[in-house]
This record gives structure tokens, C-alpha cells and sequence, in this order.
């Protein structure tokens, strides 16, 4: 039987990577398809969550790179 709050390091990691990872492609996705009907304030935003969503994920690998 498995017990959920028991969960190795690795798997939770990698599930972060996974959200990660999902934020930013669907981010780009977002600015690539519907960027040109967007409003400068959106754009703004999207742009700034990108960012973020680059940094966090560098961030991450970075630390899985010391430990490894």
C-alpha cells in the first residue's frame, strides 16, 4: 500500500518540474497565439509570468545540480 504523505524527495521535485514547466509553455503558447489581440497590460503581465516562470524553473535545476 502506498501512503501519499510519505513521498521521496525526487518525486516531489519532480512534480514542481512538471508545473514548472506546464506554466511556461503555456505561457508562450498564449503570447505566441493570441499575443497580437492582446492588450499592453496583458502582455505586461504574461511577459512578467514568463519571467518568473523561467527563473523558478533555472532556480530548480540549479539546486538538483549542487545535490547531484
Amino acid at each position: 500500500m502506498s501512503d501519499m504523505t510519505n513521498l521521496r524527495k525526487s518525486v516531489i521535485v519532480d512534480m514542481i518540474m512538471v508545473q514548472l514547466i506546464a506554466l511556461t509553455l503555456g505561457c508562450f503558447i498564449i503570447l505566441v497565439f493570441s499575443g497580437p489581440r492582446l492588450s499592453s497590460t496583458d502582455l505586461s503581465w504574461l511577459i512578467g509570468a514568463l519571467f518568473v516562470c523561467f527563473s523558478a524553473t533555472g532556480i530548480v535545476y540549479r539546486r538538483l545540480g549542487q545535490q547531484g
